[in-house]
């Protein structure tokens, strides 16, 4: 893969919105490995719910994870907003976990057994002090999750607030992007301008032993130039009506591709083409929380991305030309 074994830069993993996104990574990735017990051998309603089809399915663990997040969020940057699928009210991380856990949180205080509060600090990777837009999936690839395939992931993108976001090639305006996928034990993060990223594990476990200064990083660069072959990812709707289409522009969308993969996260997926795994990325029909995380590292590596807004036509490769081409198809 076009990656590079490096150190993480300081400047990246001391950033502020980093170690938010790496605490609410890690308040996610617990709770994903704690209710993965309770799933898969019976899918009933105490723990499954579906949205509009019987394979998109939204668990308990979607919903607690959301209001964890919120909750943090509530405390960190209380001058935020944030964008979630599920809708979940805000549950204070400092009464649902206990104080071992807590410790692990990088924004947290034990002598006051309190979160602390970052909204007055730099966050060195804007010149605006505007609040900030945090867009949440709590699990990104549900249906894997529940039926214990490993591509689902925890997923938040950061953007500026007070326009309009979360359409577009080229926006400016989001910050950060990070991804952890509890099952394929990896985070993924990009900054703006400063790069895209893999570490192996948890982003707040990396390098574990060592100083904070020396966490082991791969530095993501999208697929190298002559790789041989051409990967497509994409993702289907769940219901029929919405499939038909998709499928019947499937033939003009593979062109001048080999093959397609479709590994039902569309964090994961952009996070492959960071990584060089997939050259592109085409869907419809997803919500902001869905791509913007990925979106922001997918750009970070040097791709191209066109941000959809929600239901619109996403899309990400290597060049301007192929990306519009690809919404054109799709």
């Amino acid at each position: 893969m076009s990656s590079e074994t490096d150190l993480l830069p300081s400047d990246v993993s001391d950033l502020p919105l980093i170690r938010i996104a790496s605490d609410l990574s890690m308040m996610a990735w617990e709770q994903m490995v704690a209710w993965r017990g309770s799933l898969g051998t019976q899918l009933d309603a105490s723990v499954v719910d579906t949205k509009t089809s019987p394979n998109d399915l939204v668990t308990l663990a979607d919903a607690q994870i959301e209001s964890l997040v919120r909750g943090y969020l509530a405390k960190v940057r209380p001058g935020d907003a944030m964008v979630g699928e599920e809708g979940a009210p805000a549950l204070d991380p400092t009464e649902f976990f206990d104080a071992q856990f807590l410790r692990r949180l990088s924004n947290f205080d034990p002598s006051g057994n309190a979160l602390i509060d970052m909204s007055d600090r730099s966050q060195d990777a804007t010149d605006s002090n505007r609040p900030l837009e945090w867009h949440v999936d709590p699990i990104d690839g549900t249906v894997n999750y529940v039926r214990s395939i490993e591509h689902y992931a925890f997923s938040v993108g950061v953007c500026e607030s007070g326009e309009v976001h979360g359409r577009g090639l080229d926006e400016d305006r989001w910050l950060i992007g990070l991804v952890a996928s509890p099952g394929l034990n990896a985070t993924w993060f990009g900054v703006k301008g400063r790069g895209a990223y893999r570490v192996e594990g948890r982003l707040s476990e990396a390098g574990a032993g060592t100083s904070k200064s020396r966490i082991p990083a791969k530095r993501l660069r999208g697929t190298p130039a002559g790789l041989s072959g051409r990967l497509l990812a994409t993702g289907f709707a769940y219901t029929g009506d919405n499939r038909g289409p998709q499928l019947a522009k499937l033939f003009t969308l593979m062109d001048g591709y080999d093959d397609i993969r479709r590994c039902g996260s569309a964090a994961i997926d952009l996070c492959m083409l960071a990584e060089g795994k997939v050259n592109s990325y085409a869907e419809r029909g997803l919500g902001i929380y869905d791509y913007a995380g990925g979106g922001v590292i997918a750009e970070e590596s040097g791709a191209y991305v066109h941000r959809g807004g929600s239901g619109g036509p996403t899309a990400a490769a290597e060049s301007e030309r192929e990306v519009r081409r690809l919404i054109a198809s799709i």
